[in-house]
């Protein structure tokens, strides 16, 4: 089993428009972002070596899913009537 532990250490502030209550949201540097992932949002690859961010509800790790930082934005946006 993989440790999460280094690819979830902080690796800088997180964007005050990527924060929603009730979520943890950690950045991945692309130097970290060692595999694939699909991004819940669009459906589309984010590519190994590509910076993203790791985002799940406050006390429930297993429910992580790896989001484009854009496609985070817009569903913070779209969740606290953010740019209405």
């Amino acid at each position: 089993m993989r440790n999460f532990g280094d690819l979830l250490a902080p690796s800088g502030d997180v964007d005050d428009e990527l924060e929603l209550d009730g979520y943890e949201v950690k950045r991945v540097d692309a130097a970290r972002a060692v595999k694939d992932y699909v991004c819940p949002e669009c459906g589309n690859v984010i590519p190994a070596g590509d910076g993203h961010v790791v985002v799940w509800p406050v006390g429930d790790a297993d429910l992580r899913r790896h989001w484009h930082r854009h496609c985070w934005r817009l569903e913070v946006r779209r969740e606290t009537g953010a740019g209405q």
